[in-house]
This record gives structure tokens, sequence and C-alpha cells, in this order.
């Protein structure tokens, strides 16, 4: 599934980047997922990675939202239990948190989301 999910997302960011070019640099992916040597992986966790964390962040503020955090899934993907953890946790801090199935869902998530008031 992670490489279906791989491919929307990359699709999303070309998206993004050709719509959005004057705030192209406030989508952010960390890279959380992925096969790592237990050293490197350690490493990660020690500097701050956390498991459960969104794909994408758009740091821009909206609708009341400090910023829209979107977890990629394939069409049948489901969140894990510390993705869902995660979601209540940063919405609880008032951000935005939404999932994101395909590119038409993506481009609707970010278009409602950038035309609310700031």
């Amino acid at each position: 599934m992670r490489h279906l999910e791989d491919k929307l997302q990359i699709a999303c960011v070309r998206w993004f980047s050709m719509q959005h070019r004057n705030i192209a640099n406030l989508l952010h992916h960390s890279p959380n997922g992925g096969y790592r040597i237990a050293t490197e992986g350690a490493k990660f966790k020690a500097m701050g990675v956390r498991a459960g964390f969104a794909d994408l962040v758009l740091l821009v503020p909206r609708g009341g939202y400090h910023a829209l955090f979107i977890e990629m899934k394939s069409a049948k993907g489901r969140q894990t239990a510390l993705q869902e953890q995660w979601q209540r946790e940063v919405e609880a801090q008032g951000y935005k948190y939404t999932i994101c199935r395909s590119i038409e869902e993506f481009i609707n998530i970010i278009n409602n989301y950038l035309n609310k008031a700031t």
C-alpha cells in the first residue's frame, strides 16, 4: 500500500508546487516512514521524529487553524493507532487534519482550506 500512497503524494506535491508557487515551500513532508537500520532510526527518534506524524503539513494559517496536516492513504488504507492518536492531539491544539485518498480530493482539500479567511 505504501507505494500507492507515495505515488499519490508525489502527484499532489507536484500539483501544489505548480498551482501555488508563492507558498510551495510551505508544504512540507517529514520523512518518517521507510526502512532504516536501527542506529539511524534511533538517531532520528532522538532528533524529534515522531511516529504518527502526518505525511504533509501546509504551514499556512486559514479559517482559525494554525496549519493543515494531510495524511495520505490509498483507497483502502487505514490510519494506524498512532496516527489516530496524533490526529486527536494536533486537532486539540487548533490544527486542521485531514485524510486524502486521491489527487482530486487533495485539490479540493487545498482549495477549500486556502479559500478560508485568515
